[in-house]
């Protein structure tokens, strides 16, 4: 039969008498005090675990609800059932049970928060009068941690499954201890460090006999590797005014890990940006310092910094050449702006020359004989179909 009780605490004691039936009493407890957590672990122990039929004999259940901080849980609703072989005699709380058969006391969390919470047992061993259990032997505890080496951030699998109950023994319950304040309960239990350092790492099984073993290992908890790679940028060059495209698809994660976010600033304050491809406008022309953080699910992080040189979009360039002479006189240059650019659609429509000895000329190329041997700073000015604006210099040698 199922003999169900609604607990609303952290805790409740169940007794049972072992007389040709058992009876399930339960304890008065405080009302609620505190919100629901997202994670549970129901333990359930019986003290002790095998009772004589001698009609006096009792077995106290205790069940305890342990949050995800490792803290009892109050004001938690729990479902009691007990399970028998034979079936109820009618009477709520009671019923009837073989000796030499065991009941079954089975704790459920009934709260909707909690309906993926697995329901945990412990069973107690009804001895007729007169009979004596053999000895139980000591338990042996052992555990495994994968994978190796244990990086901070990534979670370790602790596997008890090598622990054994013991001579005359059939069941186990595991509790962990991490070293860094965390505990758990479990055969196989996963955990996270989040800091590097050596933590012990202990393991204490008891069996349904009341007696317990622990074993501790070392474990040495390092960082994992940083992602690693480079951005690009597109098109080239960067233009004022037109959108520029950073891709950040050749930074790659350390082996096992996932790169979680992209953070860009673009180092000319008109806000940042977030993702492995992003576009920026960079409103006006000069060299901006564009920096990208990748951070991994482990909480590593890659930062890269590149300086970004945004043009008007026209470029000027010019060449100047010393004009044979004869036939032309000595001292004479041609100067040839061709090589000046406009980008998109845009073209180049007027060149305006500053030729070093205070004169002046226009056009794409121009010939000036200059009054004596010497250097002279020359300068061109480019405008294009747009508007946009270049200039560029060279100090020029005359023969």
């Amino acid at each position: 039969m199922r003999f169900t009780a609604i607990r609303r605490a952290a805790a409740a004691l169940v007794a049972v008498a072992a007389t040709a039936a058992c009876t399930v009493h339960s304890t008065e407890v405080p009302p609620l005090t505190g919100p629901s957590q997202l994670a549970l672990t129901l333990k359930v122990t019986a003290t002790p675990d095998s009772i004589t039929q001698d009609g006096g004999s009792q077995a106290s259940v205790k069940v305890a609800a342990i949050g995800p901080d490792g803290r009892p849980v109050s004001g938690l609703p729990i479902r009691v059932d007990m399970v028998v072989a034979a079936p109820p005699n009618g009477n709520f709380g009671t019923c009837n049970a073989l000796p030499g058969t065991c009941v079954t006391i089975v704790a459920t969390a009934t709260s909707n928060n909690f309906a993926t919470v697995n329901p945990q047992s412990v069973q107690i061993r009804l001895v007729p009068p007169g009979v004596i259990l053999p000895p139980a032997g000591t338990p042996t505890a052992a555990f495994t941690v994968t994978p190796t080496p244990v990086q901070m951030n990534v979670p370790a699998t602790f596997d008890a499954s090598a622990s054994t109950p013991g001579a005359n023994a059939t069941t186990l319950t595991y509790g962990w201890t991490f070293g860094d304040g965390a505990t758990a309960s479990g055969k196989t239990v996963t955990h996270a460090f989040t800091t590097i350092g050596t933590f012990v790492v202990t393991l204490t099984v008891t069996n349904e006999r009341g007696l317990s073993a622990s074993t501790t290992q070392s474990v040495v908890v390092s960082a994992s590797a940083a992602p690693t790679g480079d951005f690009v940028v597109s098109p080239v060059p960067q233009v004022a005014g037109d959108p520029v495209t950073f891709n950040a698809s050749g930074v790659r994660p350390a082996a096992g890990r996932t790169i979680v976010s992209y953070s860009w600033n673009f180092g000319d304050n008109t806000g940042t940006a977030s993702g492995v491809v992003v576009t920026h406008v960079f409103p006006l022309p000069g060299t901006f310092v564009t920096v990208l953080t990748a951070t991994d699910d482990a909480g590593q992080s890659i930062v890269i910094t590149k300086s970004i040189t945004v043009t008007t979009g026209v470029l000027a360039s010019f060449t100047a050449t010393a004009a044979p002479s004869p036939p032309n006189t000595a001292h004479s240059m041609n100067f040839d702006g061709s090589n000046s650019t406009s980008t998109g659609s845009a073209s180049v429509q007027t060149w305006d020359w500053s030729l070093g000895d205070n004169t002046t000329a226009s056009g794409r190329t121009v010939f000036h004989t200059y009054a004596a041997a010497g250097t002279f700073v020359v300068r061109l000015t480019v405008t294009d179909s747009l508007g946009r604006t270049a200039t560029t210099t060279q100090s020029v040698t005359v023969p």
